[in-house]
């Protein structure tokens, strides 16, 4: 007997747009690259536009999205620019935004965060098993070889390029578990979510991770990330259907 194919799985994707010395951010080349659909019955929903780095178009897109598709699973990219490996962040806390400007000079002020976020906890965490996905995430890049230089990546001197492509096969910390999704607009959007999904996602469930890249600048390394994004999403999504929400 053939086997019973998973039921749709919907997973939205965002990617944020240039900010301070970012003119090409990569999170939003690796979203606006991914493919509708992946194996197994997966629909990817990508916000069709870079958020901007600012607060008011966050607190606005992201309730709306959720509204609007109600997603299973959530993934929001964005860039860490010091870092050579990709991450997947465990929790956000409630800032103090009202302090910290965005590229439109604007802040997100107590007020602001009580009519959003009401008695929210500080510290809101995914209800995805990041552990679990990690390890899958980690088998499921193996295979793959990083381009040459990749985020800060390098050789010893004078050692060829195409000796690199061939052997530089990724690690298991170059994709890993991470609890630093910082205090700007990453932390921001993901606090965000996470309060959203909580409240009307299809599960109300915190179904919803975030991503930091590294300054990828190639188009080389853009669809390299999405080799890896791909594979995160197939282990969040893997490990969301064994909490058996299908």
């Amino acid at each position: 007997m053939a086997p019973v194919a998973a039921a749709l799985t919907k997973v939205l994707i965002t990617g944020f747009g240039p900010f301070y010395g970012v003119t090409n951010n990569p999170s939003w080349a690796i979203a606006s690259r991914l493919p509708a659909t992946l194996d197994n019955n997966i629909q990817l929903i990508v916000y069709p536009a870079e958020v901007p780095v600012a607060y008011h178009p966050v607190a606005s897109i992201i309730p709306a999205l959720i509204a609007e598709h109600q997603p299973d699973v959530a993934l929001h990219i964005g860039v860490a620019e010091g870092r050579s490996y990709f991450a997947v962040e465990q929790s956000s806390t409630r800032r103090s935004y009202e302090f910290v400007q965005d590229i439109y000079g604007e802040v997100f002020t107590l007020e602001e965060q009580a009519k959003a976020w009401g008695d929210a906890e500080a510290v809101l965490q995914t209800d995805l098993d990041l552990n679990v996905i990690v390890d899958g995430w980690q088998n499921g890049t193996l295979h793959m070889k990083w381009p040459f230089n990749i985020g800060g990546r390098s050789t010893s001197a004078g050692q060829p390029v195409e000796v690199v492509l061939k052997e530089d096969i990724m690690e298991t910390e170059d994709v890993r578990w991470s609890d630093n999704v910082g205090n700007y607009l990453c932390g921001f959007m993901y606090y965000m979510d996470l309060v959203e999904m909580g409240r009307s996602g299809a599960y109300k469930k915190r179904d919803v991770a975030f991503m930091h890249v590294p300054l990828l600048k190639t188009e080389e390394e853009f669809q390299f990330g999405v080799e890896v994004t791909v594979a995160l999403i197939q282990a969040m999504v893997d490990d969301w259907r064994a909490k058996g929400r299908v």
